[in-house]
């Protein structure tokens, strides 16, 4: 009985720690976004609303932040491979889907 609970206490810290590796990994992938916002805009000739940034500044990180809770929690709880590996594939899939539609409508005011 002994080695069952272990295991189970080895998993649930290693599934902590995927989750703060993520949410890290998270916060630079964000922070490049930004970076890539602030050189896209640096080329306008005249300055988009204000509504364009907060479209990336709050819905880009959102999936990922997500992704960063649930991937733990599927890796805790033994489910398969499969959707621990979809997870965060798709949440950066829907990041880059808005970082997409941000820069078409860009392409209005620029």
């Amino acid at each position: 009985m002994e080695p069952q609970i272990s295991s189970d206490k080895n998993r649930i810290g290693f599934g902590i720690a995927i989750g703060i590796i993520m949410l890290f990994l998270a916060a630079g992938v964000t922070s490049l976004a930004i970076l890539m916002v602030s050189v896209f805009i640096f080329g306008c000739t005249k300055s988009p609303p204000e509504w364009i940034y907060t479209f990336i500044f709050i819905g880009f990180p959102i999936p990922l932040v997500i992704a960063s809770i649930v991937e733990p929690y599927l890796y805790i709880k033994r489910q398969r491979m499969f959707w621990q590996v979809l997870t965060p594939v798709f949440a950066l899939f829907l990041s880059c889907l808005i970082f997409l539609i941000w820069f078409l409508i860009l392409t209005r005011y620029c």
